[in-house]
């Protein structure tokens, strides 16, 4: 998705994934003046990168004129959809039976063999002035887990649009350097809570 012709919501799942697996998502989010997306990106082979930063197979994506005009028309109601969406389906990628996999880099690199953070999903969202959020969900987390850290990331998203968020409740955010313009954010299941994740730091 170009920047400058960027959806209100969207998602992005590799070409290789069927669009109908999407199609309960697609039905239960579309509203009418919603600029909702779904678009199909080629599977791009081995990476050379941060692997914090490779997409995921599937990335949902909230821009931010999703909470700064589309809900001050539609009503919080919509805000409220778009969570139940979101929760149902993630819940094909966390938990017994969901897919495993490893980030398979360019030659000369090594391979991930079990990755700490999913391959497979993650939540983007459009911060403003060029910047993004992407949401990491642990590999091992199960389906309530992940729910509490999407309900916690959009509850994030939704008070730093409504200028109220609190930096002293996600941790690190006050000092946080986003790299290539994306800041990565993690749910911490002991603390109950969002904190950034520094890809350059000590895993």
């Amino acid at each position: 998705m170009e920047r400058a012709s960027r959806p209100q919501v969207g998602l992005i799942h590799l070409e290789v994934i069927d669009r109908f697996n999407f199609a309960e998502f697609e039905t239960a989010v579309r509203s009418e003046g919603l600029d909702l997306r779904i678009e199909s990106r080629p599977d791009p082979g081995p990476y050379a990168g941060i692997e914090w930063l490779i997409p995921t197979a599937v990335v949902i994506y909230i821009g931010k004129a999703y909470f700064d005009s589309f809900l001050k028309e539609a009503g919080k109601d919509h805000y409220t959809v778009l969570k139940a969406a979101v929760s149902s389906l993630s819940s094909k990628f966390f938990g017994k039976n969901t897919p495993k996999g490893r980030v398979v880099f360019s030659e000369g690199k090594a391979e991930s063999e079990h990755p700490r953070y999913s391959i497979f999903y993650s939540i983007v969202a459009d911060f403003g002035d060029g910047y993004s959020v992407k949401l990491l969900l642990q590999s091992d987390f199960d389906a309530d887990l992940c729910n509490e850290a999407q309900d916690a990331f959009l509850q994030f998203l939704s008070e730093a649009a409504a200028g109220k968020l609190d930096p002293n409740a996600v941790k690190g955010l006050s000092t946080a350097k986003p790299i290539g313009h994306t800041l990565l954010i993690a749910y911490n299941p002991d603390r109950r809570a969002l904190e950034v994740i520094d890809p350059l730091g000590p895993r």
